[in-house]
């Protein structure tokens, strides 16, 4: 389960897009343990919802915790 982040408000009234690339660990029950900013463009924008989204994602349990990354791209016009 990999719900969208929230559009920032006040990117969608200036109409800005951009992506966000969110490193972070699936721990063993599928649940990401921690998740950090590693890129984003324009900077701060976006950070926030990516890393709430992420936290919120759910994956398969696996044997062994793995660290991945993630880009999130964010366009006002969907």
């Amino acid at each position: 389960s990999t719900p969208a982040p929230r559009f920032p408000a006040a990117a969608m009234r200036s109409r800005t897009s951009g992506e966000v690339q969110v490193e972070f660990t699936v721990g063993t029950d599928g649940s990401v343990t921690s998740a950090r900013v590693v890129r984003s463009e324009p900077a701060r924008v976006f950070d926030r919802e990516a890393v709430a989204a992420v936290r919120e994602w759910r994956f398969q349990p696996i044997a062994n915790p793995v660290t991945t990354r993630r880009t999130i791209g964010f366009n006002p016009g969907g």
